[in-house]
């Protein structure tokens, strides 16, 4: 009997047993196997700590707009698997999934391959096929033993470093830096986000091997910046063309977006350079007032304002708290909230009890859920008396429950909460 789609997707993440390994020869075999995939086209590859998804996405979007045909790889998804992996913004066909599967499934399993290690091989394989122009390609956990650091990148482009994963990566932003930065490789053009004073200086010592480095800092400033409830406003100058973008329209939320925006600005302008490609500035602007990119400060609803956010590390939730602390008083301010126990819980609970008076703590549908009861009791340290409920769809109707037009309703914590309600939603529209 022919294997369906279903049963692919659940094979494949049974291969989640293998735990994170850190590491590069399974990938490196696997890839060997169907022919160094990765090696088929230039390679734009994106680290960091966030907002590397949405810079990917831009990057994405703004070549794509410029004729080229582009492969996108991107980490976790939020509904299906295949979101993780587009050519020129569509996803993978199921039918390739399953085949891939099926040519492959012996030897991952043989290698004790990981999850991570089966579908970046997928994703290389599938833009090799599909004989994209470029990829842009998102690191997963870090860099140094990230299961994409075999390409060999015509750009290294490395998002603002913070806090996370330190299991994996380390215990201080030096340490994470480091683990980003080699990404970098011998003749790679790099570019770098605004970054903290010790990541600067490893990235300059990483620099050496780029054919030129740009930090947004010395390359971009962004002025006259205006923060809306579902999208932003800024001016954006060019410091190294001296020219300037008035009124950009920016169909993203939050003052982090637009230093991703700029980010990415400099990335494709960069490569539609190299390869002879003149700049629109009129599709550059269309790009970014068309973009997408759900559970990143979206709102699904305007009265009541209902956000939905994957802000799942302390930067995360900080940067967010700057845009919600601008939307309103704290007494019209809900949170609905669940982490994963790799994040900085804590600190977490120290910063929300700031920003919110009525909380309801739930869980990731992930084995690694922090539970409500402990979270719950960090909360309480800071004066919140939180309400508790596991189940993700309960709490969320909990929490819209007698939530008036002038209140606003915040989802936040892990991919896995916001991919669950994006889920029901589609179904049957939850905010009413």
């Amino acid at each position: 009997m022919q294997t369906n789609y279903p049963t692919t997707i659940q094979e494949l993440y049974d291969l989640q047993k293998f735990s994170i390994k850190m590491g590069l020869e399974n990938i490196t075999s696997l890839c060997h196997a169907l022919g160094n995939p990765h090696l088929a086209y230039p390679v734009i590859h994106i680290a960091g700590t966030n907002g590397k998804g949405s810079t990917s996405l831009m990057i994405n979007n703004i070549l794509l707009a410029h004729g080229l045909k582009v492969g996108l790889y991107t980490s976790p998804h939020l509904i299906d698997f295949r979101e993780r992996i587009r050519v020129n913004n569509r996803m993978i066909e199921k039918s390739y999934l399953i085949n891939y599967w099926k040519n492959t499934k012996k030897l991952v399993n043989k290698l004790k391959a990981t999850f991570f290690d089966t579908t970046t091989a997928l994703a290389f394989d599938y833009f090799a096929n599909s004989k994209v122009d470029i990829a842009v390609i998102e690191t997963g956990l870090g860099g140094r033993l990230d299961s994409t650091n075999i390409v060999k990148p015509v750009s290294a482009v490395i998002t603002p470093i913070a806090i996370d994963h330190i299991k994996q990566l380390g215990k201080d932003l030096r340490s994470i830096a480091k683990e980003k930065a080699v990404i970098v490789k011998k003749g790679a053009t790099f570019f770098s986000a605004k970054q903290k004073k010790e990541v600067k200086q490893v990235f300059q010592n990483a620099a050496y091997l780029a054919e030129s480095y740009f930090p947004i800092s010395e390359s971009i400033r962004i002025l006259h910046k205006d923060i809306h409830p579902t999208y932003s406003q800024f001016d954006l100058v060019d410091r190294l063309r001296n020219e300037q973008f008035k009124r950009i329209n920016l169909n993203l939320a939050g003052d982090f977006q637009m230093e991703n925006s700029s980010l990415a600005y400099m990335v494709s302008r960069w490569y539609l350079e190299k390869v002879g490609i003149s700049f629109s500035e009129r599709r550059f602007r269309e790009t970014l007032e068309k973009l997408s990119w759900p559970g990143r400060l979206q709102a699904i609803s305007e009265r009541p304002g209902i956000f939905l956010d994957v802000s799942h590390n302390y930067a995360g939730f900080r940067a967010s708290v700057k845009f919600l602390s601008a939307m309103g008083e704290i007494a019209n301010r809900r949170l609905l909230i669940g982490l994963l126990d790799d994040k900085e819980y804590k600190q977490i609970a120290r910063l929300l009890s700031r920003h919110f008076k009525k909380i309801i703590v739930t869980q990731p549908a992930h084995e690694r859920a922090i539970p409500v009861s402990v979270l719950s009791k960090e909360l309480l340290r800071y004066g919140i008396q939180a309400d508790l409920e596991p189940r993700i769809i309960p709490a969320y109707q909990m929490a819209l429950k007698n939530l008036k037009k002038k209140e606003q309703l915040y989802v936040m914590g892990s991919h896995f909460i916001i991919g669950e309600i994006l889920k029901v939603i589609r179904k049957k529209d939850l905010t009413q």
